[in-house]
């Protein structure tokens, strides 16, 4: 059984997060100082306690009082990070005559094809009374064309335009990139085009940044000199220094098929590459406790100059200081060190940044090394094999089975597919990652002499062809991926508390957690019905929002038909960002049946004449810019709305000559000056009007 009083950092920890997630979920605006008061009268009465009452009975009231002090200091620690709370941040700035607006690169840019994205941390703006100090960070995007001098990190650059506060997602279930920048402390964003911003100086720069990003630019250079190049090169990059800005969309989607895109990103896995290596190295230091020390020390070092190299992105510095923790939970030598080491690293990265909670790169990291730490033994003592080769495969495929067990329910909830083949692809990813993580850090590490770092960059260049080979293999396979598996969180939490059961189940016999697992198994499966049930039950029309397109949806049960332009139809990034999970949640194909605007639609469920669609004894006409040419009614017609849809003229009375209506509706392939007009109109006719830009998504239930 998992005693928490073993574990001191998991009682720690669990609370805390806790309280960030409180504060996170409910939007409490509870005064900083009455938090501050909790935390401090907590401390005082564990004092107490400690010093003046140290009877054993009373030891629920020492736990009670420390976990309400550290939910307190969760939702404390959060509340610091809200903006509102700063008088000088730039989003409580209401001065609408600013001129210009003063700031520096905070981040190395990313530079694309065509534009470059900027991190900027605002230092001042400037208006007609003068310069005042502000905080705050925007994300930029400029136009690389006509750039003699493309910014670098640390610079001060000046621009005019007034960032925007980032908008929210417009259609339901769609990614929510404004929350996402929010838990990185960016509110706003600017795009800039050439002239509205210029270079003016440097300003400060962390020394271990520089080092790091030039480092990272001329590890880049090594390998490409040393004949790593194209699909190669990019993914060498991506396992060697976390660096997967070119990585082809094509190559990401194969690796996320296979199950191995664990791979790719520069985590635990790799940083426990370069510790098991340089331990195994240093062992000779582990026969006395003062070299033992000197062993930590060198291992220490060794594993921060790796996350140096990669960049100091947050998945190594989060893989650097779990693996940093275990290092010395280890020299320690405590028992259970390292689910407390681990419970240590987290609890130290919600001390820095509570945030980081909520990210899904932590709670995968987290989930996975817990997974392989509480599972792996258990499922590996299930089968004994005599052959060696036998059993190093099935130790493999054990540690592959804990860790996917454990982070299933975050996949399932966050991407809504499973990897079938996450076996076998782990069966060669594994062993080689290995190969091409020591063997790609020889070339590093050699580069400055001669031959050899050639020998390496080539048999590098073979193993990461090798591998993209299998991966690309294992993709096409039959079902090698189920799509559009939604899950709740709710539903999630279930599958993580049965996984929990199960791990006692395999450690403690099933006389005390068969019948709790049993009912946890039965929560999850009614959830997941009645839910099913609600799907196919459900009717409903949706107008979506997506820039410069027009998109119905009329889904019936778990079917769905789809109005949509011709450029939609193959574009299959905005149906992926935009629509897909809440295809998923809905529990629909992600391949609708398409139809156009010029179809004519003859379904048992939708009925398409002209620019007219019934649906659900609800009808909704289409009104383009040429729709007079298009549409001539013997009479007005009755419909319940009226969708405008491209650039069309704003002409009220002209479309109310056509029509009688309930509701008008913009979508995004309209212009937001045209739209403008179209409400203006809208209000001066007193017609009742519905702005997908403004509001979001129009979905209308039967």
């Amino acid at each position: 059984m998992i005693y928490l009083h073993k574990y001191p950092f998991v009682r720690l920890v669990i609370p805390y997060g806790t309280g960030i997630w409180i504060a996170n979920k409910f939007q409490t605006d509870v005064p900083w100082m009455v938090l501050f008061a909790v935390v401090l009268a907590g401390m005082l009465s564990l004092f107490a306690i400690a010093f003046w009452f140290r009877s054993y009975s009373l030891r629920w009231v020492y736990g009670f009082l420390l976990s309400v002090m550290l939910i307190a200091a969760g939702m404390m620690n959060i509340q610091s990070y809200n903006p509102q709370y700063k008088p000088d941040h730039f989003i409580n700035d209401s001065t609408s005559s600013t001129h210009y607006f003063v700031a520096r690169i905070a981040e190395n840019p990313e530079r694309k094809e065509r534009t470059t994205k900027l991190l900027l941390e605002l230092q001042a703006i400037a208006d007609s009374s003068g310069m005042k100090a502000v905080e705050g960070m925007v994300l930029a995007y400029v136009n690389n064309e006509n750039q003699t001098a493309l910014p670098s990190y640390g610079d001060i650059i000046v621009f005019s335009k007034r960032p925007d506060t980032t908008a929210s997602p417009l259609n339901p279930a769609q990614f929510d990139f404004a929350s996402f920048l929010a838990r990185k402390g960016i509110f706003h964003q600017v795009f800039l085009k050439d002239g509205e911003w210029h270079i003016t100086g440097k300003g400060y720069t962390n020394p271990l940044y520089i080092v790091a990003y030039l480092m990272r630019d001329h590890l880049l250079e090594v390998m490409k000199a040393n004949g790593l190049e194209g699909d190669v090169l990019y993914v060498a990059s991506a396992i060697l220094l976390g660096y997967d800005d070119h990585l082809p969309p094509y190559l990401r989607k194969g690796y996320t098929a296979a199950g191995g895109m664990h791979v790719l990103c520069v985590s635990g896995l790799h940083v426990g590459v370069i510790f098991l290596i340089f331990s195994f190295m240093l062992k000779f230091l582990d026969s006395r406790k003062k070299t033992r020390y000197i062993k930590t020390i060198f291992l220490f070092v060794i594993i921060w100059f790796y996350a140096l190299l990669t960049g100091l992105s947050p998945s190594v510095q989060r893989a650097a200081i779990m693996i940093s923790f275990v290092l010395f939970g280890q020299l320690l030598m405590r028992k259970g060190y390292l689910i407390n080491s681990l419970s240590a690293s987290a609890f130290l990265l919600l001390c820095i940044d509570p945030y980081t909670l909520f990210h899904i790169g932590f709670q995968l990291s987290y989930g996975a090394v817990l997974g392989i730490v509480l599972l792996q033994k258990p499922v590996y003592n299930l089968f004994y094999f005599k052959n060696k080769i036998a059993n190093t495969i099935w130790e493999i495929t054990t540690v592959a089975i804990a860790a996917q067990a454990v982070t299933t329910p975050f996949v399932l909830h966050y991407f809504h597919q499973f990897p079938t083949y996450f076996m076998l692809s782990n069966l060669f990813l594994v062993p080689l990652s290995f190969v091409i993580i020591v063997s790609g850090m020889g070339l590093l590490l050699t580069s400055f002499l001669p031959f050899l770092p050639w020998v390496f960059g080539k048999f590098t260049s073979a193993m990461i062809f090798i591998m993209n080979y299998l991966i690309l293999w294992i993709e096409q396979l039959p079902y090698a991926v189920f799509r559009e598996l939604y899950i709740t969180r709710t539903e999630s939490l279930i599958l993580i508390v049965s996984l929990i059961l199960i791990i006692q189940l395999f450690n403690h016999g099933i006389r005390n957690y068969l019948l709790p697992l049993f009912i946890t198994l039965l929560l999850f499966f009614s959830s997941v019905t009645f839910r099913n049930v609600q799907q196919f039950q459900q009717a409903k029309m949706v107008v979506y929002g997506l820039n410069r397109y027009t998109a119905i949806d009329f889904i019936y049960g778990k079917e769905h038909i789809m109005l949509a332009d011709s450029n939609l139809m193959k574009d299959e990034f905005a149906l992926g960002f935009n629509l897909e999970k809440y295809w998923s949640q809905s529990g629909i194909s992600s391949k609708p049946l398409w139809f156009g605007k010029d179809d004519i639609l003859n379904h048992s469920h939708i009925k398409k004449e002209g620019r007219v669609i019934s649906f659900n004894g609800k009808t909704i006409a289409l009104w383009e810019k040429d729709s007079r040419k298009k549409i001539v009614p013997p009479k007005k017609l009755k419909v319940d709305y009226v969708l405008i849809t491209g650039n069309v003229p704003e002409r009220m009375q002209e479309l109310l000559l056509y029509y009688e209506f309930d509701q008008l509706v913009l979508d995004l392939s309209l212009p937001v000056w045209n739209a403008e007009k179209w409400k203006a109109e809208a209000s001066a006719s007193n017609v009742n009007l519905y702005d997908i830009r403004q509001s979001g998504a129009l979905i209308v239930n039967f």
